[in-house]
C-alpha cells in the first residue's frame, strides 16, 4: 500500500505491472536455479543471465514509475529552505534538472545501444543481442521524461 492510501487500492500503471510480473518471473528462475544446484547438482547458467538483465530493465522502468508517483530522486531538502513564494518555481527547476539528466541517459544510452547493434555483441549464455538489454536505458529514460512531464504539469500522481 502506498503512503496516503490506507484501505484504498492505487491504480497500477503499465510500468508497475511489468515490474511486478518480471519480479515474479525472476523469483521462479532463481528458485529453479537453486533447486537445480541442490537436487540435480547442475547449474542453469541461463537463469542467472536472464535475471541479471531483467533486473536492468526493472531498474530503469522503476525510475519512470517512481516519477509518476512523485517519488523520483530529487533534492527534497530544498523545499524546507526555500521561501514559500519560490516553492512553485522550484518544482520546475527540479523537473528541468531531472529532464536534463534523463536527456543525458537517452543520448549516451542510445549511443551505447547503437554501438552494440553495430558490433553484434551477444550475451554469454543465451547469445541474445546485447542491444536488447542496452535499449532499457534510452527507452525507459524516454518514458521517464513523459512521466516527469505529467508530474511537473499536474497530471502525475503525488500520493
Amino acid at each position: 500500500m502506498l503512503k496516503g492510501s490506507v484501505g484504498m487500492k492505487q491504480k497500477m500503471i503499465i510500468e508497475e505491472k511489468i515490474i511486478a510480473t518480471a519480479l515474479c518471473f525472476m523469483v521462479v528462475l532463481v528458485t529453479a536455479q537453486v533447486l537445480s544446484r541442490y537436487i540435480a547438482h547442475k547449474s542453469l547458467s541461463f537463469t542467472e543471465e536472464i535475471v541479471r538483465y531483467a533486473f536492468v530493465w526493472i531498474t530503469f522502468l522503476g525510475i519512470s514509475a517512481a516519477a509518476f508517483r512523485g517519488r523520483h530522486l530529487s533534492i527534497s531538502g530544498t523545499l524546507h529552505v526555500v521561501p514559500s513564494a519560490f516553492k512553485k518555481y522550484l518544482k520546475y527547476v527540479r523537473g528541468t534538472a531531472a529532464v536534463i539528466f534523463a536527456g543525458m541517459l537517452i543520448f549516451f544510452g542510445a549511443n551505447v545501444t547503437i554501438l552494440q547493434i553495430k558490433t553484434g555483441q551477444t550475451t554469454a549464455a543465451l547469445g541474445l543481442p546485447m542491444w536488447i538489454i542496452g535499449l532499457a536505458i534510452p527507452l525507459c529514460s524516454l518514458i521517464f521524461v513523459f512521466r516527469l512531464a505529467l508530474l511537473t504539469f499536474g497530471k502525475g500522481n503525488r500520493d
